[in-house]
């Protein structure tokens, strides 16, 4: 099994060297603790040891801690890896530490970090014996003093390994919460949305097979471009967003021939724009949202504009219209199918941008209608990434 099969984790470059930063900061660490003491005591303690011995100590100890026991689980790890039916998921769970038995950690600490401690003493004496271009003390901490920094330097090297990799964990299992979260509301916004929407379309399709069969033919045509690209968008994290244009452009179609000429649409998507990345179904709740409580309820209609710009950094979309305006029609809460459309909209954009998109939704007195503007950042790596996969 080479490398590349293995997760980063288990391969020489990749847990190692993190743990030997936390080994390193730990044993100057000490080092410095225990020279703080000595100069504390003054100059007549017993037991001072200077700086330079004190730091050789910690630094060859440490290093010879950190070394062993790294081969030794690394390699324990690697081994179940291969053996273990639920590897990944302790793996994912715990990271290398979810991986390495008890046997092996049993035998690390009665025989490993003893090992460790008298190869770190010979090295730290060897070292010490070299010409130094000032005296070094002759006193060298007791082989005691010695097996204590060994078990501390081991201890608190990898306890905070493990609860680092216990974070990080948690923090992906979050992720992965929240966004499969967002998805179920992006499933139940559908299933709101839709039935609405196409027991209407039915009815007027209907209607008009008797008396109009073209504007019948040409309804259906729309309703199902329209239920495919619904389909399709359930099962993609993004999109062009001349296809999120396309989609909507589709309902609308169908609403104009349910409306007549009491609705007028003006779509603008400028030619730069198309093939940025968007998550599918952010503009149908809004452009939903415009019809059902702005245009539709008003006995004259109105203009629905649905618009995309670029400012700096961000793509800026907007749907407006001229209807009766939210003040006078049936207020949005989260219930409604407008109000939660609304907030599923907020939620998917705090879920995959954070603080730096933006949905505000200003209100127009009585037939001004309604402004809906959201603001998304133009380069998004994960919606980029998922636009590249086939």
């Amino acid at each position: 099994m080479s490398d590349s099969e293995y997760p980063s984790d288990l391969i020489v470059h990749g847990s190692i060297p993190r743990t030997g930063r936390f080994n390193l900061l730990w044993s100057v660490s000490i080092a410095l603790v225990m020279w703080a003491m000595e100069w504390a005591l003054g100059r007549e303690s017993l037991h001072r040891y200077g700086f330079l011995v004190n730091m050789t100590y910690a630094l060859c100890l440490g290093y010879w801690c950190w070394t062993l026991l790294g081969i030794v689980w690394l390699s324990e790890a690697r081994r179940r890896w291969k053996q273990l039916p639920d590897a990944r998921e302790r793996f994912d769970r715990s990271g290398v530490y979810g991986l390495v038995g008890w046997p092996a950690i049993v035998l690390c600490i009665l025989f490993g970090i003893p090992l460790a401690g008298i190869m770190g003493i010979a090295m730290a004496k060897a070292a010490l014996a070299l010409p130094w271009p000032f005296p070094v003390p002759e006193q060298r901490p007791p082989i005691g003093v010695s097996m204590v920094l060994s078990y501390s330097s081991a201890l608190v090297t990898f306890t905070v390994d493990y609860l680092r990799v216990r974070l990080a964990a948690s923090e992906l299992r979050a992720e992965a919460a929240q966004r499969q979260a967002v998805e179920a509301q992006l499933q139940l916004l559908q299933a709101q949305l839709e039935p609405h929407m196409l027991f209407n379309t039915l009815a007027n399709l209907h209607a008009l097979i008797l008396s109009d069969p073209p504007r019948a033919q040409d309804m259906l045509t729309h309703l199902i471009a329209f239920l495919r690209a619904t389909l399709s968008a359930t099962r993609i994290p993004a999109h062009p967003l001349s296809e999120e244009f396309t989609r909507v452009a589709d309902y609308l179609a169908l609403m104009q021939i349910r409306m007549g000429p009491r609705l007028r649409v003006t779509l603008e998507l400028p030619d730069e724009l198309a093939a940025l990345p968007v998550p599918p179904m952010l503009l149908q709740p809004l452009v939903e949202n415009a019809i059902q409580h702005g245009l539709e309820p008003s006995r004259q209609g109105g203009q629905l504009t649905v618009q995309a710009r670029h400012d700096g950094q961000h793509l800026i979309l907007c749907v407006n219209d001229t209807g009766q305006g939210l003040q006078t029609s049936t207020p949005l809460t989260r219930r409604g199918v407008g109000g939660f459309g609304l907030s599923c909209v907020r939620d998917r954009l705090q879920s995959l941008y954070g603080s730096t998109a933006s949905l505000s939704l200003e209100t127009q007195p009585a037939g001004a209608g309604t402004h809906v503007t959201l603001r998304l950042p133009v380069a998004h790596p994960a919606l980029i990434n998922a636009i590249a996969l086939p």
